[in-house]
């Protein structure tokens, strides 16, 4: 009897203590988080609390997980063109294309790579790394369809002796083949005028149901630096609106994860430190208008969706620009309630470190970047809790254009759809 006793009571004691594990494991959810990271040029992997390291001696960014997390593209050199593929498993590269790394995007269900070489759109699969296949001709810009089948595309516009020719809007399916009797106008652009000028447009980005279309219509490089019309287009071409004037950053407008609610942050002027508002709006247009949740004084630096009703967005206080790093303002987070139009200070870094590039993470966690513009670490949140830490220490900056900083170019979370 006291044996059976005793064996119950080891029993007992194992359970308790699996059971104590699982629970310290759920309060440490950096344990299951995996990021691509670029840290003094060079590529490293972070999965749970192993880092790894995948180049030597290279200048890398902009990498890029595939769907699946099998593969991770990023460019390579200095000049920023050369297109790889990392076998993450394997760990090793392949060369895609020697100037390939302009605009390059993995298809959202399937390993296969697209990307641009001058205006020749091309795609290439995992499996068959040796056999590009060559989409069309003539593109200015262009992203994937949501269900892999295929491409929206821009062509640029031409200066002619009778003025600039319009921009179409393309449907290309995946089997194109370079067959200009396969690829579909969906929609031409207006043409130029005073209210409307672009000769090129952005990616596209889709609502969650996949019924609209949001991008920017670019003007030539010197205005577009500094104004750009932001657009919405029905998925099937028939409702085209213009919905607001903001930089050239297409990190600056995202859907909502359900319904049709966008946001993005809207201001002319190449300067991040002065007039730039964080923007909600509801389609169909026409039946709402954007709604701000930038007090006055202030400027959004980046966000992001928290839930379908908050937003997480890096925040600063206004300022003229001045070309002293030293004197320009250090953001901090804010929880935006936007129903309630309640906000919620929930980071205050000291005086000389900035909260940077808020990411929804899942299970409510939440991800951003702590820098003093030399120093950049990557903080994590626990689920339904502010209270940070640093996951990775020491990644590269990434790039800035006027206080635009796109930390995109040296991290990557993988985030499985």
């Amino acid at each position: 009897m006291r044996a059976f006793r005793n064996a119950i009571l080891v029993i007992l004691a194992v359970v308790l203590i699996m059971t104590n594990s699982t629970t310290i494991y759920a309060k440490k959810p950096a344990e299951l988080l995996k990021a691509a990271f670029v840290r003094n040029g060079d590529l490293w992997i972070k999965a749970g609390n192993n880092e790894r390291q995948q180049t030597r001696g290279a200048y890398i960014l902009n990498p890029k997980w595939s769907y699946d997390g099998q593969w991770i593209a990023y460019i390579k050199g200095e000049n920023e063109q050369e297109l790889w593929l990392l076998q993450v498993q394997t760990g090793q590269s392949h060369l895609v294309a020697q100037e390939g790394g302009r605009n390059f995007q993995w298809q959202p269900n399937r390993n296969s790579l697209a990307f641009l070489t001058g205006q020749q759109l091309n795609w290439i699969d995992s499996d068959e790394l040796s056999k590009p296949v060559k989409v069309a001709d003539g593109i200015g810009n262009y992203s994937w369809y949501p269900d892999g089948s295929g491409f929206l595309a821009s062509t640029t516009a031409k200066l002619l002796h009778d003025g600039w020719t319009p921009i179409r809007i393309m449907k290309i399916p995946l089997t194109a083949n370079a067959d200009p009797n396969l690829i579909k106008t969906l929609y031409v652009l207006p043409k130029q005028s005073d209210d409307f000028f672009a000769v090129n447009t952005s990616i596209f980005k889709w609502s969650a149901n996949e019924r609209w279309i949001v991008f920017l219509a670019k003007p030539t490089a010197s205005l577009s630096a500094d104004s750009n019309t932001l657009c919405v287009l029905s998925a099937d071409g028939s409702v085209f609106k213009t919905i607001d004037q903001m930089v050239s950053n297409v990190m600056w407008f995202e859907w909502a994860s359900k319904d049709e609610k966008l946001a993005y942050i809207e201001g002319v002027g190449r300067e991040a430190t002065t007039n730039k508002h964080l923007k909600v709006l509801r389609l169909p247009v026409g039946k709402s208008v954007s709604v701000s949740y930038t007090p006055r004084g202030y400027v959004e630096h980046s966000f992001t969706w928290y839930s379908l009703r908050s937003i997480i967005t890096s925040r600063s206080k206004e300022a003229e620009w001045s070309i002293d790093s030293a004197k320009r303002e250090f953001p901090y987070l804010v929880n935006v309630k936007l129903k309630s139009q309640q906000q919620k200070l929930i980071t205050q870094p000291s005086e000389t470190y900035g909260d940077f590039n808020p990411i929804s993470l899942p299970s409510h966690q939440l991800a951003w970047i702590r820098s003093n513009r030399s120093i950049s670490n990557v903080m994590v949140t626990s689920p339904h809790s502010t209270n940070a830490e640093i996951w990775i220490e020491n990644i590269d900056l990434g790039a800035n254009y006027y206080e635009q900083r796109n930390w995109n170019t040296v991290l990557s979370f993988f985030i499985r759809k």
